[in-house]
């Protein structure tokens, strides 16, 4: 249930109604240092205290998030919801894929995680098409709605995943032969979850894979940052007013200044343009995330990993020279990660064992996250220089800087499915 999709068209125009532009950017460092220095302390907490109900301390932190925005006034209330915030994503983050990927182990077998991952995803990208137009029209009709809507949708949310069960490689309900309540499998002393990451991720093989991807979905979350002043420069330097998704934003962005101040008349043009846009992202990535599975069973990991590097870096180049490329490569941007995480998550799954699984996880999520910071800087002082849109192919000359060298001397692709695990989570 994407309860996100509420705000995720309107967001930045909510909080800039009581924020400045320097205030919204502390806000993001605060998130990021957050989110980044909480993913292997949630990662623990998911293996020591088990993986349902560390989902749903995670739901129900982000819904305490969300119902906050309907209350904040002031900097400092923005900083704890945005804390908050951060601490539900941390805890989701390495626990949601380790839960599936031991059920999965438990019933139809660890060969169809990425194709579960992936549907399951797409029926998420499917919710949000629908409840991004949803929250442009009630943020019409009072901005506090679409936060109040996403906030009682993720309590719902809490509600659902406490009834899910237990894995087996962690019941907080198992008993000992004596009778007492026995410790489960996943519940490494913080001393061994240091070891375990200084083995699976400092070394072959996981190490330049990890690598890589962190490096490629850096460029595309960057990306994905600029995608809502890009689509109002593109619409305004071509002049595409008549275009229903872009028009009304670009045309208020050039009478109001969007620099200049974020009036009433624009907040509404962009959330009533900006809504449907974002529902068309999430649409397409259903689409593309619904067939993980069967890309990776024909194409192979290696070969998609390859062919997306290449597609993402020709995306985000064109429109140096074609601006109206850009729509293609916000949809490109939008993408990538649906249709890659499930298969990274499965191949991360697959060499790591029980003890230590959500923090090995959460682990790849916080290299994820340290690698997209200087994407993120790179991509501002270029929109500042040449504005927004060269952002995206200032993003392919760093990729492509950072890359190529990593793939030429640390041999970060997975050769093949051959290189299975034992049962202990190592690689044969």
């Amino acid at each position: 249930m994407a309860a996100v999709g509420f705000v995720s068209p309107i967001f930045a125009l909510f909080v800039l109604r009581d924020l400045s532009y320097p205030e919204y950017g502390t806000l993001s460092a605060v998130y990021s240092l957050v989110l980044v220095g909480g993913e292997i302390p949630t990662g623990y907490l998911g293996d020591s205290v088990g993986r349902r109900d560390t989902l749903v301390a995670s739901k129900v932190a982000m819904a305490l998030s969300l119902l906050g925005f309907v209350v904040v006034d002031s900097f400092v209330s923005y900083v704890v919801v945005y804390v908050v915030w951060g601490l539900g994503m941390a805890l989701t983050s390495g626990t949601g894929a380790a839960w599936l990927y031991e059920t999965l182990r438990e019933s139809l077998g660890t060969e169809e995680f990425t194709t579960v991952r992936g549907k399951g995803n797409a029926i998420a990208r499917w919710s949000a098409a629908v409840t991004t137009i949803l929250g442009a029209v009630l943020y019409g009709l009072d901005p506090t709605y679409p936060f109040l809507a996403a906030g009682l949708l993720m309590l719902a949310g809490a509600g659902v995943v406490a009834t899910l069960p237990r894995t087996a490689a962690f019941d907080g309900e198992r008993e000992s032969d004596t009778g007492d309540t026995a410790e489960g499998p996943n519940s490494p002393s913080a001393r061994e979850a240091l070891t375990l990451l200084r083995e699976r991720l400092l070394r072959p093989p996981l190490r330049s894979f990890v690598l890589f991807v962190a490096l490629l979905f850096g460029v595309v979350g960057a990306g994905n940052g600029y995608i809502q002043p890009a689509a109002v420069a593109v619409a305004g330097d071509l002049s595409l007013g008549s275009v229903p998704v872009v028009g009304g934003l670009a045309a208020d962005a050039t009478s109001d200044g969007l620099l200049g101040g974020i009036g009433e008349r624009l907040e509404l043009s962009a959330a009533t343009g900006l809504g449907p846009l974002y529902a068309s992202f999430a649409a397409v990535a259903a689409g593309i995330s619904y067939y993980a599975g069967a890309i990776e069973s024909r194409v192979g990991l290696r070969r998609t990993l390859v062919i997306v590097a290449l597609v993402v870096a020709v995306a985000f180049a064109v429109p140096l020279a074609v601006p109206l490329a850009a729509v293609a490569t916000f949809y490109v941007s939008q993408s990538v990660q649906h249709l890659l995480r499930p298969m990274v998550q499965r191949h991360v799954n697959d060499r790591t064992g029980d003890a230590g699984r959500a923090t090995v996880l959460s682990a790849v999520s916080m290299v994820v996250g340290l690698a997209r910071t200087p994407f993120v800087v790179l991509a501002g002082f270029a929109a500042g220089a040449r504005g927004p849109v060269f952002a995206f192919p200032a993003l392919t000359a760093l990729l492509v800087a950072t890359l190529v060298p990593l793939a030429i001397v640390g041999s970060p692709l997975p050769e093949s499915r051959a290189d299975e695990p034992t049962a202990d989570g190592t690689a044969q």
